[in-house]
C-alpha cells in the first residue's frame, strides 16, 4: 500500500492483488467499538464479485491510518463487507457462478496452497477471469494521521442516514459512552463473538462473525442463545436487536425504578434525545458511577447464567416453555420481564435459587395465565411495566430461598464469561494460554514444577506486550485432543469439548493431592509470590488467581497485566509471539523496553 504524509486524505486505486497481500500481512484492522459484524451472505458476496469480474464500479473503501501501537496498519472505516467478500472469494470460501478462484493465479495464494494453508476447490474458474479480478483496482480512500475522535465522527457521518442500518446500529455507531461499551461487550459475550481488545485483524473477523449454513466459518446463528431459545429471530440478531434488548435490561437494572421501554428512551440513554429525563445520558452515567460498571455487568451475567443453567435442563427452549402460542417474532419482552424479576429477587431480596427443577416448573406455561405482556412494538410504559414486574416476582418467588452462605458465590458457575474467553482465544492467541492442570498428566499426585514455571514465564511475557497489555491464563483446559485423551486415560475423567478445546478441570488433581480448594489456592498464591518473577509483578499476579466452576469442572484463572515497566522471570525478559513464549535477546530487548517509554 503506497503512503503519503503530505495530505490528510488521499484517494487512490489499489489492485485486489496488492490489497490481498496487505490482508495476509494483517495490515487491515477492524475496530469492534463501532464496526458491525460480518453479515453478508453468499448471495450478496457473489453479486459483488460478479460486478468486479464485469469491471463494474463498486463503492469506495475508506481506511484510516493507525497511530500508536497500531502504527503502520490501516483501520477499516467503511467497506468491511466488501473487503471480506473479495478476500474470502480469493480463498475459495464461495464460488462465482459455481466456479472457484484459481489459487495458482496469485503468488500469495500459490504459496499458501503449496504450504497447505489453502485448498483448491473445484470446478476452477477460468484463469483469465481470475487474473481480471486480481487486477481490478478498488477505489480506496486513506484518512491519514486520524485521531480516534475524528474516526468516530467520520463513521457516524457515513452511517447517519442509516440506509442499511437498524435503529440500534445507528444509535451504537461511534458511541463512546460507558453504557454503549457495556452493551456492546455484554452482547458479544452472550453471542460468543467477544474479542479481548477492540482491534481485531480483518483476517480474524470471520471466526467471530455470525453466519449460517451457506458459509463454512464463524458462529452459527442458530446456536446463539437468543435464537436457540426463541427469544429473538435470526434476522433480529443480525440487526443487533440483541444489543437493544440488553440495553433495555441494563436500564431496568440500574435505575431505582425501571423506566419505560421504547425507542425514545434508548436514544435518550445514548444522549441522542434528551427530553426523557428519567433515562437521560447524565442520569444513566451517574447511576453507572454509583453502582459500579463491574457490579452491573456481574449482575447481568450472574442472572443470565442462572437462566441458562436452568434452560439447559429443559426439553423446550425459553419461548416454547413459557408461551404455548408460537411467536414468530420472538419474545424479547417476555424474557426481559422474567430476567429483571429474577435479578431483583437475587440482588434486592438476597435470595438464591432452590433448584433448576423448581424454576422450570414455574416457567412452564408462565405466560399462558393472567400475566400479559403488552403487544405491539411501541413504548412499554413505566407504570404498567413495574406492576407486571411485581406480579412476575410474586409468581417466581416460590422457586427461591434466603441465601444460606453469603460467601458461597466465589465458586459459582462462570459459563458465560468462560465460553466468551475461549472464543477470543481462537483469534487472539498471544493473549491467552491454556494448561490442562498443575500436575503431571500421568501422575496427579505430583505437582509439575516445570509446567508451573512455564505458566509464570508466560504471564511475564503477556505483561511485556505494552503499557496497557493484559492476558488470561486458564488452568484445567487442554488445547489439543492428545492432551485431553491422556488426561482421560490416566485420571479416568471425561473431558468436555468446547470449540477447539477440551475442559479437563482440576478436581481430580485436588483429590490426588488430598487438598481442598482453599488449601491449593493458598499454596499457589505463595508459589507465585516466592517465584523468580519480579516481586511487584508477582504480588499483582497472585491477587488475580481465582478458582471457578464451569459445568461442574473446577478451573483456575490468572490475569497477568502490565505494571508500567518490563518484567522479568529469572532475570530474563520474555515476550509472546503468537501462541509462543520466547526469550527476548539482543535487539528484541530494546524493542520490548521501548514499548514502555
Amino acid at each position: 500500500m503506497s503512503t503519503q504524509t503530505s495530505t490528510e486524505l488521499s484517494v487512490e486505486g489499489e489492485s485486489i492483488q496488492q490489497l490481498y497481500n496487505d490482508y495476509t500481512s494483517e495490515k487491515f484492522l477492524v475496530n469492534r467499538r463501532y464496526q458491525r459484524k460480518l453479515v453478508w451472505g453468499v448471495e450478496e458476496k457473489e453479486r459483488l464479485i460478479d460486478s468486479v469480474a464485469q469491471k463494474l464500479p463498486i463503492p469506495l473503501i475508506l481506511l484510516a491510518e493507525s497511530a500508536g501501537e497500531h502504527s503502520g496498519r490501516l483501520e477499516v472505516i467503511d467497506g468491511l463487507q466488501r473487503l471480506n467478500s473479495v478476500f474470502s472469494f480469493i480463498e475459495n470460501e464461495f464460488p462465482l457462478n459455481g466456479e472457484y478462484f484459481d489459487l495458482a493465479t496469485l503468488a500469495d495464494t500459490k504459496i499458501r496452497l503449496d504450504d497447505g494453508k489453502l485448498k483448491q476447490k473445484t470446478p476452477v474458474l477460468d484463469r483469465e477471469v481470475c487474473r481480471r479480478i486480481a487486477n481490478y483496482r478498488l477505489p480506496v480512500s486513506i484518512y491519514r494521521s486520524a485521531s480516534d475522535e475524528s474516526v468516530d465522527e467520520v463513521f457516524r457521518r457515513i452511517n447517519s442516514s442509516g440506509r442499511h442500518l437498524s435503529p440500534h446500529e445507528i444509535r451504537q455507531a461511534g458511541a463512546t459512552q460507558t453504557i454503549a461499551t457495556m452493551v456492546r461487550e455484554l452482547a458479544a459475550t452472550v453471542r460468543g463473538d467477544a474479542s479481548f481488545t477492540d482491534f481485531v485483524p480483518l483476517s480474524g473477523m470471520a471466526k467471530i462473525s455470525i453466519t449460517n449454513h451457506d458459509l463454512p466459518y464463524g458462529i452459527f446463528v442458530e446456536n446463539i442463545f437468543w435464537v436457540k431459545q426463541g427469544i429473538l429471530t435470526r434476522e433480529s440478531v443480525r440487526e443487533s436487536r440483541d444489543e437493544e434488548l440488553i440495553l433495555d435490561i441494563l436500564l431496568d437494572l440500574m435505575l431505582e425504578r425501571p423506566a419505560a421501554t421504547g425507542l425514545r428512551y434508548r436514544d435518550s440513554a445514548y444522549g441522542i434525545e434528551n427530553d426523557r429525563a428519567v433515562t437521560s445520558a447524565d442520569v444513566v452515567h451517574r447511576r453507572i458511577l454509583s453502582l459500579g460498571e463491574s457490579e452491573l455487568e456481574d449482575r447481568f451475567v450472574n442472572t443470565l447464567e442462572l437462566i441458562q443453567n436452568a434452560l439447559h435442563e429443559s426439553s423446550k427452549p425459553f419461548a416454547a416453555l413459557t408461551v404455548t402460542q408460537t411467536n414468530y417474532r420472538g419474545v424479547p419482552r417476555h424474557f426481559q420481564a422474567i430476567f429483571v424479576a429474577i435479578n431483583q429477587l437475587l440482588h434486592d431480596e438476597s435470595l438464591e435459587l432452590k433448584s433448576n427443577k423448581d424454576l422450570l416448573f414455574i416457567l412452564d406455561g408462565f405466560w399462558d395465565g393472567d400475566l400479559r405482556i403488552p403487544s405491539g412494538g411501541g413504548d412499554w410504559g413505566s407504570e404498567r411495566k413495574n406492576q407486571l414486574l411485581e406480579m412476575v416476582k410474586a409468581a417466581l418467588r416460590p422457586a427461591f430461598k434466603p441465601k444460606t452462605d453469603a460467601k458461597s458465590t466465589h465458586l459459582r458457575d462462570h459459563s458465560v464469561r468462560f465460553e466468551a474467553a475461549l472464543s477470543m482465544a481462537l483469534t487472539e492467541e498471544s493473549l491467552f494460554e491454556l494448561k490442562q492442570g498443575f500436575c503431571r498428566i500421568n501422575d496427579s499426585t505430583t505437582f509439575d514444577d516445570a509446567s508451573f514455571a512455564k505458566i509464570l514465564r508466560t504471564a511475564s511475557a503477556m505483561a511485556n506486550n505494552g503499557r496497557d497489555s493484559k492476558g488470561v491464563i486458564f488452568i484445567g483446559v487442554a488445547d489439543d485432543a492428545a492432551d485431553a485423551s491422556a488426561v482421560e486415560r490416566f485420571a479416568k475423567i471425561q473431558p468436555l469439548p468446547y470449540e477447539e478445546f477440551f475442559v479437563t478441570g482440576t478436581q481430580h488433581e485436588l483429590s490426588a493431592l488430598k487438598k481442598s480448594v482453599d488449601e491449593l489456592w493458598r499454596e499457589l498464591t505463595q508459589r507465585i509470590k516466592t517465584s523468580k518473577l519480579d516481586l511487584d509483578f508477582a504480588e499483582a499476579l497472585a491477587r488475580t488467581l481465582a478458582p471457578f466452576r464451569y459445568k461442574g469442572y473446577l478451573l483456575w484463572r490468572l490475569e497477568p497485566a502490565a505494571i508500567g515497566k518490563p518484567v522479568t522471570y529469572d532475570n530474563r525478559f520474555y515476550q509472546r509471539v503468537g501462541p509462543q513464549t520466547l526469550e527476548a535477546v539482543g535487539q528484541s530487548i530494546i524493542t520490548l523496553v521501548n514499548r514502555f517509554q
